[in-house]
């Protein structure tokens, strides 16, 4: 398995990353009518009228051994602990209250984490697709330290973890289309539309990729953040069939429609990269959009059923054992 002859690295120039085709983000001309809307969305649109249910974990769930098959647990948004080829990762992992640089302000979780920190030990990795504090947040990564031996992790996303105290050798980084073998895994940064910056100056100074995960018997595409791309048509070619891919559905908007996939485009990147099943995430958890809570599970719903794509929907902090024979229950309408 190789990256496809006519893919190139990421771009960088004059200290910034590029995507490969044009990409908008939130325009200035268009951040008037993002307020307006806003402000005119009802008042219950940003959480259900019901407890979101939570499976809680603890320090047991991480003291049997990593599974040689592919088990996934979604902890909310885009975090998620995920199990193959006996090696365990946390990918994105998010425990913090908010989504923000501050503890007071920022958006804020609709329901509790199932697990905190401090129980999380026996992880082989931990893998990052981006600096946004919805997928890298200070607190968490800063309790996994001195727990979790190695960090896989986009360009230039290095030093930061190191600022955090993060021991330097720990850490991996990886351009687009470059790959690790961990254990009998391979690990591939693939490339994902999307853009960089937790602060206000520096936006697109660190890399934002996807991730494949390949092992002996089975492959997972975690897309991380991204807008529609024709990287997912190369993506499925170079490393795909995969077994499950794991596609944000959420925090989609007319204004930033290039950075975000929407739930009809995640079916569609989901048979560009050749998956199998879909397994949504980037929805439930914190409010980062002005479409309603439930709305992006509801068109994912009816877009995949038009399109025959399994989709598993666990609750959070529910463990799927295996994704063949895993039924969702409709939590999301309050069942």
């Amino acid at each position: 398995m190789r990256r496809p002859q006519q893919a190139a690295a990421s771009r960088y120039e004059n200290g910034k990353f590029l995507n490969t085709s044009l990409t908008k983000v939130l325009q200035k001309e268009n951040m008037l009518n993002t307020l307006q809307r806003y402000a005119k969305r009802s008042k219950g649109a940003a959480k259900p009228p019901f407890k979101v249910p939570v499976h809680y974990l603890a320090s047991a769930d991480f003291e049997r051994e990593p599974s040689e098959q592919l088990r996934v647990n979604w902890l909310g948004h885009a975090s998620l602990i995920l199990e193959l080829g006996k090696r365990r990762y946390l990918i994105d992992p998010v425990l913090s209250e908010r989504a923000s640089p501050v503890p007071f302000a920022g958006p804020k979780r609709i329901h509790p984490a199932p697990l905190t920190a401090v129980d999380i030990h026996n992880v082989d990795a931990v893998i990052i697709s981006h600096d946004h504090y919805d997928h890298l947040d200070y607190h968490t990564i800063h309790a996994l330290r001195d727990k979790v031996p190695l960090f896989y992790v986009p360009l230039k996303v290095k030093k930061l973890l190191v600022d955090w105290g993060v021991p330097p050798l720990n850490i991996v980084e990886l351009d687009w289309w470059q790959q690790v073998q961990d254990g009998d895994n391979l690990l591939v940064a693939t490339p994902a539309r999307h853009f960089s910056g937790r602060w206000l100056f520096d936006r697109n100074s660190t890399l934002w990729v996807s991730w494949c995960i390949v092992g002996k018997n089975e492959r997972v595409f975690y897309s991380g953040d991204s807008g529609p791309m024709q990287e997912f048509t190369d993506i499925g070619a170079a490393y795909g069939p995969f077994d499950l891919t794991i596609m944000p559905i959420g925090a989609y908007d007319v204004n930033w429609a290039d950075i975000h996939t929407n739930s009809e485009e995640a079916v569609q990147a989901h048979h560009q990269v050749q998956g199998k099943r879909l397994l949504p995430v980037h929805w439930a958890t914190f409010d980062l959009a002005i479409h309603r809570w439930g709305e992006p599970i509801e068109r994912l719903h009816q877009a995949a059923a038009l399109q025959g794509v399994p989709i598993l929907v666990p609750e959070v902090g529910q463990w799927v054992n295996n994704a063949s024979s895993f039924i969702s229950r409709v939590w999301w309408k309050g069942r």
